[in-house]
């Protein structure tokens, strides 16, 4: 049985060690599309303060490579001085275009300041992680919202936290 050398032992760790480390940040790359090998995967929170409003996005879906067909959750609230608006509902499409990632699915539990259930109805919002400040839309909430169609054409700067992208 032969032994290893000390020396050449520790240089292949050295060399796994730095592979995985390529491995590793070439997977981190927030550009990545979302037909890049192992899919799409969006997590965080985004909160955004300005005034008296207050919006939170908080997402955590994924899909896998070459679809857009997705699985996660959502969650949205805006407090306003009008009152408070909020949902929670499930992801079945996640889109990524660089840094921007669109979603939509289904709302399992929401309300607006007004008191409107949405119940039932689709959303859709678009997130922007590639920028400095990250921003998120305001959803579009529908009866019908097409898949990752995108959300509303108003935009919010992310002030505390943020959204990871892989």
């Amino acid at each position: 049985m032969k032994r290893r050398s000390r020396r050449s032992i520790r240089g292949s760790h050295i060399v796994i060690l730095s592979l995985a480390a390529l491995v590793l940040a070439a997977g981190s790359h927030p550009a990545r599309g979302l037909y890049a090998q192992g899919g799409a995967h969006i997590s965080g929170a985004g909160i955004s303060k300005a005034g008296r409003d207050t919006r939170k996005l908080t997402v955590a879906a994924q899909a896998p490579a070459g679809s857009s067909t997705a699985s996660g959750t959502v969650q949205f609230i805006h407090n306003s001085p009008a009152g408070l608006s909020r949902f929670r509902g499930t992801v079945t499409c996640l889109s990524v275009n660089g840094g921007v990632a669109q979603i939509s699915g289904g709302i399992d539990k929401g309300e607006t300041a007004t008191g409107a259930l949405l119940d039932g109805k689709s959303y859709a919002i678009t997130i922007n992680v590639s920028g400095s400040p990250q921003s998120f839309s305001l959803p579009t909430v529908g009866e019908s919202v097409g898949p990752c169609s995108g959300g509303s054409a108003q935009t919010v700067q992310v002030t505390e936290d943020g959204f990871k992208l892989q």
